[in-house]
């Protein structure tokens, strides 16, 4: 597994100091942004903020990354978390996994570590994960479409995917 920011909020002290202090004066917020404060004061309120539960004022910051090579079955756990993400996913109806495409002939898998620390484990495992790509190939090559032939993958079968959330959502998943 990869994980690499792509882009973030810049300045988010700024960004969030500015909501909350929104919320509570009769200023506009174009005008508390013209307020110098240090970030020992912004930190201050935000700390206060964020202890009472007034979480919305960290939505307005947002980051994204590029996720590489993780197992499917932690995408349906991640993509549990919708509120504030964002997803964009690398299909397999579109991408093919056929062997010939792979530099070790299988498609990419992640291996659970307790199965890497066990030798005949480990050696059941890929024997498996051969298996089902010999299936795949087979199933493509009677002219089975992506889409379908993707059926036998594992959810151990690896993804890539960007995502966006906010700041509140981050906290979350």
């Amino acid at each position: 597994m990869e994980i690499k920011l792509i882009s973030k909020t810049p300045n988010y002290l700024k960004t969030c100091w500015t909501a909350a202090r929104t919320c509570y004066s009769a200023d506009s917020p174009i005008e508390l942004l013209t307020e110098e404060k240090t970030e020992e004061e912004m930190l201050r309120l935000l700390t206060r903020i964020m202890t009472s539960k007034h979480l919305s004022v960290v939505e307005h910051c947002s980051m994204t990354f590029a996720v590489k090579d993780v197992s499917r079955t932690l995408l349906a756990q991640y993509s549990r978390h919708r509120i504030g993400v964002s997803l964009s996913v690398q299909s397999q109806r579109y991408v093919s996994e056929q062997s010939a495409k792979q530099t070790d002939g299988l498609f990419g898998h992640v291996v659970p570590q307790t199965v890497a620390e066990n030798a005949e484990a480990y050696a059941r495992y890929m024997a498996c994960m051969q298996e089902i790509q010999t299936t795949y190939d087979e199933l493509l090559a009677l002219g089975v479409a992506k889409q379908d032939a993707r059926f036998v993958l594992p959810g151990g079968a690896c993804t890539n995917f960007v995502t966006t959330l906010n700041l509140r959502s981050f906290m979350d998943v």
